[in-house]
C-alpha cells in the first residue's frame, strides 16, 4: 500500500499558480497528495502547469482562470470547487503583482491595481471560502505576504498591500480559530524567480542577498515547503503567525 502523505484527501486551492512560487507550491502540494485546484489569470499558462502535474501524478488538477480583480470571481471560484469536490480544506492566497515607483510617480491606477490583486482578492477569497473551510477537518489558510511588510522605498502600493494582508491574516486567525480554521502567512524575501531577474531587481537582488546570514537568493521550493508546513497538521497549534523565508533578512 502506498505511503500516505500529509495532504491525501485534502482539497487545496492555490491562486497565482502559474508563476515561479505558485507553480512550486502547486507541484509540492501535488507531490504531497493534495487534490489540487490551480488558478491564474491566463488559462493557457495555468493549463500547461496542470498538464505537467497530471503527467506526474496521473490526475490533472482542476484548472480555473479568471481575473481576481473582478468582485464576482472569488465566489464563482469557490462555488465551482464545491460543485466539483463538495469541499475545500486549504486556501493558499499566492496571486500577487508589484509596482515600483517613487511616491511622486505612484499613480492612482497602479495603486488601485496592486491593492485589488494583493489585498482585495485574498479578502474576498477568504470570505467566500470560509463556509467550506469551517466544515473541513483542520481547515487552513496561508497568505503569501513578503518581507515588504517591513516597508521599503519606491514600492508603497506593494508594501501597503502586503502589510494589509499580514494584518488581515492575524485578524482572521482570531475570528476563525474557534471554527477550527488556522490562518498564517509566509513572507518570502528575494526568491529566484522571473521577478527577481528583471529591472533593477536583477542587479539589486544578488548584491543584497550576499549580505544575508544565508548569503543567496531563496528558491521557490523553499517557499513552497514553508507553505506546506503551515497548511499541514504539523502546524496544528500555529495560527496568526508570519513565517519569514528570507535568509535571515528580517529578524524580529
Amino acid at each position: 500500500m502506498p505511503e500516505r502523505t500529509r495532504f491525501d484527501g485534502r482539497v487545496v486551492l492555490v491562486t497565482g499558480a502559474a508563476g515561479g512560487i505558485g507553480a512550486a507550491i502547486a507541484r509540492h502540494l501535488a507531490d504531497e497528495g493534495a487534490t489540487l485546484v490551480i488558478h491564474d489569470l491566463t488559462e493557457s499558462v495555468c493549463d500547461e502547469l496542470g498538464e505537467v502535474i497530471g503527467d506526474r501524478h496521473g490526475t490533472k488538477p482542476l484548472v480555473v482562470a479568471g481575473d481576481l480583480r473582478d468582485p464576482d470571481t472569488a465566489q464563482a471560484l469557490v462555488e465551482q470547487i464545491e460543485r466539483e469536490y463538495g469541499a475545500l480544506d486549504i486556501l493558499v492566497n499566492n496571486a500577487g503583482v508589484e509596482h515600483r515607483a517613487s511616491l511622486d510617480h505612484h499613480d492612482d491606477e497602479s495603486w488601485r491595481h496592486v491593492l485589488e490583486v494583493n489585498l482585495d482578492a485574498p479578502f474576498r477569497l477568504c470570505r467566500a471560502a470560509a463556509p467550506l473551510l469551517r466544515q473541513a477537518d483542520r481547515g487552513a489558510i496561508v497568505n503569501v505576504c513578503s518581507t515588504a511588510v517591513a516597508g521599503f522605498a519606491g514600492q508603497c502600493a506593494y508594501d501597503a498591500s502586503k502589510g494589509g494582508l499580514l494584518t488581515l491574516t492575524r485578524s482572521l486567525a482570531v475570528e476563525l480559530g474557534a471554527d477550527g480554521v488556522r490562518v498564517n502567512a509566509v513572507c518570502p524575501g528575494f526568491i529566484d524567480t522571473a521577478m527577481a531577474r528583471t529591472g533593477d531587481l536583477a542587479t539589486l537582488a544578488p548584491k543584497f542577498t550576499r549580505t544575508l546570514p544565508i548569503p543567496r537568493l531563496g528558491t521557490p521550493t523553499e517557499v513552497a515547503t514553508a507553505i506546506a508546513f503551515l497548511a499541514s497538521v504539523d502546524a496544528s497549534y500555529i495560527t496568526g503567525q508570519a513565517l519569514f523565508v528570507d535568509g535571515g533578512w528580517i529578524r524580529t
